[in-house]
C-alpha cells in the first residue's frame, strides 16, 4: 500500500494502459454474445479479439510488475528492447493461458489453490537473465510460491476480504449515484429509467467485476512482487544491499565511511602489531596484570584477597576513596590507550633515513598536548552543564512559590477553567466566599474544585470547550464501576446549574447539601 501510494502516477499508467482495455473488451464481449442475435457468426473473431487484448495485459503487467521491483531497488532489471518485450509476450502468454484451466480446478481442490495462484503471480514477477525462457521462469517461479506458505495463505485472504468490501463499494455507488443526480439534479439515466431490471442482469454484475479487478489487481500485483523481492534476497542478499543504498542516500556516508576506515584499520593495526615478537618478560608482566583483575579474584585465595592491615574508615570516606580510586584507573586506562595509540602511529610512519629522533618525539609531545587540552575542555563542558542543572534546581522552588503566589481569578468570568488552579486553593476560596455569604460564587468554586480533583484523579480531562454535560458523560465512562460517585455528581451538577444559570437566591441549606456531596465525592475519587 505505501509502495502506490509514494509512487508516481506513471507507476499505475503503466498497469492500467494494459488492463483497461481487455475489461472493456471483455464487458463488450460478455454484452454482446448475451443479446447479439448474430453472436454465433462473429463469436470466433471476438474471442480471438478478446485473446489478443488479454496477452496485450499480461504483458504491461508484467513490465508493471518489473518497474515496482525497480521501486524497490532503484535499478531496473533490463534495458528495454523489441527483442525483449517479444519474449515478455512469448513466455507470458504460455504461462498464463494454463491459467484459465489450473486456478478452478485448484479452486475444487482447495488445498493447492494457494500455491498455484502464488505461481502465477510470481511468474509475472520474474526478474533473472534478460534470455528468457518459460523453462527458467517455471522454475524460478515454483520456487517462489513454495515460500512462507502461511504469509501467502493470508495474504489471500486478507486481498480477497479487501476485494469484496471494494465489490460491494462499487456496487452500492453505482446504484446509488443514478437515482441521486435524479433526485438533485433531475438528470435522468439508463438506470434510473430502466429500474430494477437493469442492476440484475448478468452484463451489470460482470461491469462490477471488472472495476473490482481494476481496483484490487495492482495490489496483488505488487504484493507478490514484494514476495519474490525478499525470497530471492535470501540467496542474494539483495535487501541488505536496498538498505544499505537507501542508508548512503540519506546522509550517513560520512557515517559509513568512518565505519568502513575502522573497521579496516583495526585488522591492520592488530596485524602490525602482531608481527614484532613478544619478550617473556613483557608476557609474564601481561598475565600478571590479568590475573590482578578484579573479575579474576574469586579464583585467588580468600586471605590473599584481604588486606594485611585494613583501616577503620567511615562508609563516607569509603566512598570517597572509591570515587578517586575508580577516577584514577580510568585516567591511567586513558593514558595508556593514547600512549598505544601514538606508537601504533609511530609504527605505521615511514621512517626517513638519517632523520633525528628528536623529530618524531616533538610531533608525539605536540599530540600529547592536544589530547590533554581536550580533556580539559571536556570536563570544563560537563562541569559546566552540571552547574547550570543545579542552579535550576535551586531556582525552582521560587518558581513554585511564585506560581502559588498568582490571584485568584474572578468567578464571574465564564472563561474561568478548573484547572486554573488545584483543587484546595478552589476549596480555599470556596470558604472564604462562604464567609461572605456569597453562596453563589462559593457554589462555583466547590464545583471547579471537584472537576480539579477528579481531573487529578485522572477521571477527567479538563477542557474549555467541553461543556458541564459532556464532563457528566466523561465520568460515566471513565468511572463507570463507581455508581455511588456518579450519582454524587450528577445531583450537585443539576444544583450548581439551577444556581448558577438560574439567578435565583440559594438557601444555606441547599448550599451545606452541595458542599457534603462534595466532601462525598472526594472521598470516593480517592478510593
Amino acid at each position: 500500500m505505501h509502495l502506490l501510494r509514494t509512487a508516481p502516477g506513471r507507476l499505475l499508467s503503466v498497469y492500467y494502459l494494459g488492463s483497461v482495455p481487455f475489461v472493456l473488451g471483455l464487458l463488450y464481449f460478455w454484452a454482446d454474445m448475451s443479446r447479439s442475435a448474430n453472436a454465433y457468426e462473429y463469436s470466433a473473431a471476438a474471442a480471438l479479439g478478446l485473446s489478443l487484448l488479454y496477452v496485450w495485459m499480461k504483458i504491461w503487467q508484467t513490465i508493471f510488475a518489473l518497474r515496482v521491483h525497480a521501486r524497490i531497488t532503484g535499478v531496473l532489471p533490463y534495458r528495454w528492447s523489441l527483442g525483449l518485450l517479444g519474449s515478455i509476450a512469448a513466455t507470458q502468454t504460455l504461462i498464463q493461458a494454463t491459467r484459465f484451466v489450473v486456478l478452478p480446478i485448484a479452486a475444487l481442490v482447495l488445498l493447492p489453490f494457494g500455491y498455484c495462484y502464488a505461481f502465477y503471480n510470481s511468474a509475472a514477477a520474474y526478474v533473472g537473465e534478460e534470455h528468457r525462457s518459460v523453462k527458467a521462469i517455471c522454475r524460478w517461479a515454483r520456487s517462489q510460491a513454495k515460500l512462507w506458505p502461511k504469509q501467502n495463505h493470508l495474504l489471500i485472504g486478507i486481498l480477497w476480504l479487501f476485494g469484496l468490501v471494494i465489490f460491494l463499494n462499487v456496487s452500492i455507488a453505482t446504484v446509488l449515484v443514478p437515482f441521486l443526480m435524479k433526485s438533485l439534479l433531475g438528470v435522468e439515466t439508463v438506470f434510473t429509467l430502466g429500474g430494477v431490471p437493469v442492476f440484475v442482469n448478468s452484463t451489470f454484475w460482470v461491469a462490477m467485476l471488472g472495476m473490482t479487478y481494476l481496483f484490487l489487481d495492482p495490489f496483488i500485483k505488487t504484493a507478490y512482487v514484494l514476495r519474490c523481492f525478499y525470497g530471492s534476497a535470501l540467496g542474494s542478499g539483495e535487501d541488505l544491499k536496498v538498505e544499505l543504498k537507501s542508508i548512503l542516500s540519506s546522509g550517513a556516508k560520512l557515517l559509513a565511511g568512518l565505519t568502513i576506515f575502522v573497521a579496516c584499520a583495526v585488522p591492520v593495526l592488530s596485524a602490525a602489531e602482531t608481527r614484532e615478537p613478544v619478550s617473556a618478560d613483557e608476557m609474564d608482566r601481561s598475565i600478571e596484570e590479568v590475573m590482578n583483575r578484579p573479575q579474576f579474584s574469586w579464583r585467588m585465595p580468600r586471605e590473599a584477597a584481604r588486606p594485611e592491615a585494613p583501616e577503620t574508615k567511615g562508609p563516607l570516606a569509603a566512598a570517597v576513596k572509591w570515587l578517586v580510586d575508580k577516577i584514577s584507573s580510568t585516567l591511567k586506562t586513558v593514558a595508556q590507550w593514547v600512549e598505544d595509540l601514538l606508537e601504533r602511529l609511530e609504527k605505521l610512519m615511514p621512517q626517513k633515513k638519517g632523520q633525528p629522533s628528536s623529530g618524531q618525539s616533538n610531533w608525539k609531545t605536540t599530540a600529547r598536548i592536544v589530547l590533554l587540552l581536550l580533556l580539559i575542555l571536556l570536563l570544563a563542558a560537563m562541569g559546566f552543564v552540571f552547574l547550570r542543572i543545579w542552579r535550576r534546581r535551586r531556582t525552582q522552588p521560587v518558581e513554585n512559590v511564585a506560581a502559588s503566589a498568582v490571584p485568584a481569578p474572578d468567578l464571574n468570568d465564564e472563561k474561568v477553567k478548573a484547572d486554573d488552579l488545584s483543587s484546595s486553593r478552589w476549596l480555599t476560596l470556596a470558604g472564604e466566599l462562604a464567609l461572605e455569604k456569597d453562596l453563589r460564587l462559593a457554589m462555583r468554586a466547590l464545583y471547579l474544585a471537584t472537576l480539579a480533583h477528579l481531573a487529578d484523579q485522572e477521571m477527567l480531562t479538563i477542557e474549555s470547550y467541553k461543556s458541564n454535560c459532556e464532563y457528566e458523560h466523561e465520568l460515566n465512562r471513565r468511572a463507570h464501576e463507581n455508581r455511588e460517585l456518579i450519582v454524587l455528581f450528577s445531583k450537585n451538577l443539576r444544583i450548581f446549574e439551577r444556581a448558577w444559570y438560574g439567578m435565583y437566591h440559594i438557601a444555606r441549606a441547599e448550599f451545606n447539601s452541595f458542599a457534603d456531596n462534595q466532601k462525598r465525592i472526594f472521598a470516593f475519587a480517592e478510593k
